[in-house]
């Protein structure tokens, strides 16, 4: 999908003199890098030096139920019908931009389950299709209900490395702050597999990554490691065996 920075490219900085219509500053001065989208409505704010932690948002919805309330109330909605054969139309998108060296997210979902009882859900994707997928024909999905893409920041060189694609972890590192029954759950149907990975990669066994299996495509043999050194393997082809590297014979009664 063709991402923020793209677009900027298109209209630069030199784009915020465009007027734009329904342009919110609030208090504060208007930013000098704002971009000049021709937005419906655009809000800025240009955040001062302190502060000493003060929650500030440039922009607050706020709503608040009753234990009577029937009507499904949500704090916000945005609604993207797209009938474009072309582009890369989204309706929701965020982006924060890491300058400096603070700890920086590109964007936070919070549940907070105070009744405890009843169903908590932090984040719901749903991706509903029509039809089959086409995956034997192209030879690749092209239907994801959750992507990760890892890629440099842009204006640099260097290849990037992201620690963890996907992070469980109870708040503060701390197990008596929560734990979690199942850390993945597939309750759908997997036609190929529930599970897959880059033929050669390793699944680790524990933290430090030293028990680790894989499969080696080259060879067609499977593994289990210490480290690098193969304690146990099996052809998955021939289901020959080897233990420390040495061939094993199978005697069948």
């Amino acid at each position: 999908m063709k991402r923020i920075p793209g677009v900027l490219a298109v209209w630069g900085l030199a784009g915020a003199a465009i007027a734009q219509v329904n342009y919110f500053q609030g208090i504060t001065p208007r930013p000098a890098d704002v971009y000049g989208f021709p937005a419906s409505l655009t809000v800025t704010r240009s955040a001062p030096a302190g502060g000493a932690g003060t929650l500030v948002p440039a922009l607050y919805t706020h709503v608040t139920t009753s234990p009577a309330t029937a009507s499904l109330e949500w704090a916000n909605l945005t609604v993207l019908n797209n009938y474009s054969d072309q582009g890369s139309n989204v309706a929701v998108y965020g982006q924060a931009n890491k300058r400096g060296t603070g700890a920086t997210w590109g964007g936070v979902f919070e549940a907070q389950d105070i009744n405890g009882t009843g169903p908590l859900w932090g984040v719901e994707i749903d991706a509903f299709a029509n039809g089959a997928s086409r995956f034997a024909q192209t030879g690749g999905g092209e239907r994801i209900g959750l992507g990760v893409v890892l890629g440099r920041a842009r204006e640099t060189i260097p290849k990037a490395t992201i620690d963890y694609g996907i992070w469980v972890l109870p708040d503060g590192l701390s197990d008596s702050n929560a734990d979690v029954n199942f850390g993945v759950m597939v309750s759908a149907q997997c036609r190929y597999a529930c599970f897959a990975m880059r033929g050669g990669n390793k699944l680790a066994w524990e933290e430090s990554a030293q028990i680790t299996s894989k499969f080696d495509p080259e060879t067609g043999m499977w593994g289990l490691y210490n480290g690098d050194k193969p304690v146990f393997e099996v052809n998955a082809s021939t289901g020959e065996m080897r233990i420390n590297g040495r061939a094993v014979k199978v005697e069948f009664q």
